[in-house]
């Protein structure tokens, strides 16, 4: 899988989906349940890839 580190210039990340922290890059996410498996992306922190919180509002 592969990772991308955010860009403060990539516009494609900003705006409505908001800006990612600094520290911060989008990878993909595997989950195994009952049903399967599935692939996301998430937003990740570099430090730990504790997965960060977007806010909807």
């Amino acid at each position: 899988m592969a990772t991308k580190p955010n860009d403060p210039d990539d516009t494609a990340q900003s705006g409505a989906a908001g800006e990612s922290d600094e520290g911060t890059f989008e990878t993909d996410v595997s989950e195994t349940g009952d049903d399967g498996t599935t692939v996301r992306q998430a937003e990740v922190k570099k430090d730990d890839l504790s997965e960060v919180k977007k806010d909807n509002s």
